[in-house]
């Protein structure tokens, strides 16, 4: 029994390296878990959304102005309302009538779509309140 032993510490790398060994398996067993918690969220999440276009109210459209502002076109039991959605308020920008027929153009008409809606929208409007003043 020598107090002072020089010779190197040969059990002490063989922890070291069980230690790290350990550490890598529990890691990888976190991340599996991790990986397999989110993949549940996702497929709760999709299951959902499956149904959001077959119920009362389908969104036809949408414009984004800035990151917390846009312009949505909503189909509520046939009739379309065009909403403006910001981060403090939604408002209710005009109501389109069932007749008035929406067709898609391609991507580089898109630009003029709320623009067009809204004006046969506002025509369709003033005409029904010609022929009620009249």
């Amino acid at each position: 029994m020598n107090p002072i032993d020089t010779s190197a510490p040969t059990a002490v790398m063989p922890d070291l390296w069980i230690t790290m060994l350990k550490s890598g398996i529990m890691l990888c067993i976190v991340l599996a878990v991790l990986f397999i918690v989110l993949y549940w969220i996702k497929r709760i999440l999709e299951g959902k959304s499956r149904f959001r276009g077959q119920g009362v109210i389908k969104q036809i459209a949408a414009h984004h102005f800035a990151p917390k502002e846009k312009v949505v076109l909503l189909d509520v039991l046939g009739q379309k309302i065009l909403i403006g959605i910001t981060a403090h308020s939604i408002n209710c920008l005009a109501t389109i009538e069932p007749e008035v027929d929406i067709h898609f153009s391609e991507p580089n008409e898109a630009k003029g779509f709320f623009k067009g809606l809204l004006k046969a929208s506002t025509e369709k409007n003033n005409t029904k309140k010609e022929k009620h003043s009249v």
